[in-house]
């Protein structure tokens, strides 16, 4: 009778133990991290000349956009949205350049996709520097490229674009004022001229090395660029910026291993109606939604600002 009870008393104890282990694996399966994901989920590593960065989508959600590269030259490709929910196979968009038309950008200000060119510039025709330029994509195709109006031109290149939906924009150029060969610049958009207007330096974020393809949330809260500044956990890592409710920038600061690797990740950007946030890594589009990129964002700024960024990014802070 005794054993009995024994095997009754074992029996009730792993059931229990089995419950509970449920009850933790669901849990911490509810508690996990959503990661990014591939765009091409069958695709393999790319070579450096054949990497695919800047993917963009518009505020309807039926057409991307981004950019890839070949040994030779760089174009902008287009996947639309099908019937069944896939997306159609990618197209190169047969655009005007010299050798390179790059970083597209859905604007949540005007819905335009913005992009850059070294194709030439009204009156410019002998010069072959990069500047910004804009295009409408309707129902029935693309309308022509318009050179950006305004201001925000240079003379050296512009080689990347975002704005947000007040009408911010901020690009990257290679004007004498930076510290570093690619830095990052403001402008806003006057309704009286229908032009960019340059407004100067952004105040933080640039350094004397390559600081480039920049991607402004919609409510200019938040800057995701990448660069090699330190603390750095690959070769080149997405950096952000945050706007404190002073105006202030706080940052630039990393983020953690869930987006950053030991490799290569740049080329960020965010769907038009900010329900997603792209970027590529080693050379391949990634994908994740939006809640779960601000997560990833909020934790960063926290180790940033408590100063335990080199343990959030699992370095040693000695």
């Amino acid at each position: 009778m005794l054993k009995t009870a024994n095997l009754l008393v074992l029996s009730g104890l792993a059931l229990c133990l089995a419950a509970c282990g449920n009850d933790t694996t669901e849990t911490a399966a509810a508690d996990a991290p959503v990661l990014p994901q591939f765009v091409f989920p069958g695709e393999e590593i790319p070579d450096p000349y054949h990497r695919a960065y800047t993917l963009t989508e518009n505020a309807e959600g039926t057409v991307r956009v981004f950019t890839r590269e070949t040994r030779d030259d760089t174009d902008l490709y287009e996947m639309l949205l099908q019937d069944d929910g896939s997306w159609s196979e990618p197209v190169k968009l047969d655009w005007p350049k010299l050798r390179s038309n790059v970083a597209p950008h859905f604007s949540p200000f005007d819905g335009r996709l913005y992009f850059a060119s070294d194709r030439s510039a009204p009156g410019l025709q002998n010069r072959d520097d990069m500047n910004i330029w804009s295009i409408e994509r309707t129902e029935d195709g693309w309308g022509e490229a318009e050179y950006v109006p305004g201001n925000i031109h240079y003379g050296s290149d512009e080689t990347s674009v975002t704005t947000t939906a007040n009408g911010d924009m901020y690009f990257v150029s290679q004007r004498r004022e930076g510290p570093g060969g690619h830095d990052f610049y403001v402008a806003h958009y006057d309704e009286t001229t229908e032009g960019w207007i340059f407004d100067g330096l952004l105040p933080e974020g640039n350094t004397s090395l390559v600081e480039s393809h920049i991607a402004a949330t919609a409510d200019g809260r938040h800057l995701v660029f990448y660069s090699r500044m330190r603390p750095i956990l690959g070769n080149v890592d997405l950096k952000v910026l945050t706007r404190a409710d002073d105006g202030r920038w706080i940052g630039p600061y990393t983020l953690g291993p869930n987006i950053n690797s030991r490799g290569i990740e740049f080329g960020a950007s965010f769907s038009a109606t900010g329900d997603t946030f792209f970027y590529s890594q080693e050379g391949r589009l990634v994908q994740m939604p939006m809640d779960a990129f601000m997560a990833e964002i909020d934790a960063a700024r926290a180790a940033y600002l408590a100063d335990e960024e080199l343990q959030f990014l699992g370095f040693s802070d000695n």
